[in-house]
């Protein structure tokens, strides 16, 4: 670490940033309300069906990976 950070490439030193791009924001904010409220549990389900999403209308579409037909 001590040879990186005499490299020319580490100029600005070790820096805390106050805004970052997170791939998986949902991990990251869970970890964050674990970390804040460390009593308090979390139930973890991806298909919880949500009241707000009673309403979006669900249209059946076949499924079909055939290549679309060529327009000539």
């Amino acid at each position: 670490m001590v040879g990186y950070k005499e490299s020319s490439k580490f100029k600005l030193g070790l820096q805390r940033l106050g805004q970052v791009s997170y791939e998986y924001k949902y991990q990251v904010t869970l970890a964050k309300f674990r970390a804040k409220y460390p009593n308090l549990e979390v139930e973890e389900n991806l298909f919880t069906s949500l009241p707000e999403d009673d309403d979006v209308p669900i249209e059946e579409v076949p499924f079909d990976d055939s290549p679309a037909p060529s327009e000539a």
